[in-house]
């Protein structure tokens, strides 16, 4: 009998406009189902925080580019050490030592090329 661990709900991602006209759909969408007596000041407001919206979707997309760009120099890294590694382990477990010279030589040019 094996017991089963309780499933997690899963967050729902929400998915934000990122088009300006968009934003701009969705302001005219509460507009009419929420009138409201100052809507000429509160369209300016709106402006101002759609405009701060845009400035922050950009950073946002800035620091993803960023971070994509880490990840992948970080698994090419990983590769390089796995091949170096299983070099060395090839090195270990052979028993000519000419073998054992070829692998660790072939880890040491692996390496020479992280340089």
């Amino acid at each position: 009998m094996s017991e089963e661990k309780p499933r997690k709900k899963r967050k729902k991602r929400m998915t934000l406009p990122k088009k300006r006209e968009d934003l701009e759909k969705i302001v005219e969408e509460i507009s009419e189902t929420h009138p409201h007596e100052h809507h000429h000041h509160a369209a300016e407001g709106l402006d101002e925080i759609l405009e701060v919206y845009e400035i922050f979707i950009d950073s946002l997309r800035a620091n993803v580019s960023s971070l994509e760009a880490q990840v992948k120099s970080q698994r090419l890294e990983i590769a390089r050490l796995y091949r170096i590694l299983s070099k060395i382990v090839e090195a270990c477990f052979s028993e000519d030592e000419e073998e054992k010279k070829r692998a660790l030589l072939e880890a040491e040019a692996v390496l020479a090329t992280a340089k």
